[in-house]
């Protein structure tokens, strides 16, 4: 029987602020973000400085917005299924006899 480990709730608030802020179309302030996901302004502002401190969010005047470096994660893991797909395609025309 596997190990069952105990969750994290600050990284699934985290994400839920990263996910929130990924669908909306403009910058939002941080009083809407912990309005709108029921979570204690503080905590939210709290996660905010994080993440802007590391580059997942960016600000623009008080309000704040998804950053760039989360399209970091998507450009390596597409280059990682290219890399595969290419392997792949490969080893079919190898197997071909192509």
């Amino acid at each position: 029987m596997g190990t069952t480990y105990k969750r994290i709730k600050s990284v699934f608030t985290t994400f839920e602020i990263l996910e929130y802020l990924s669908d909306c179309r403009e910058p939002v302030t941080g009083s809407q973000i912990a309005n709108d996901l029921d979570q204690p302004f503080q905590t939210v502002m709290c996660h905010l400085a994080s993440h802007q401190d590391k580059g997942y969010v960016q600000t623009i005047g008080d309000k704040y917005k998804i950053g760039m470096k989360l399209a970091v994660f998507w450009a390596r893991m597409k280059s990682a299924k290219e890399s595969d797909l290419q392997g792949i395609q490969d080893d079919l025309q190898a197997l071909n006899g192509k």
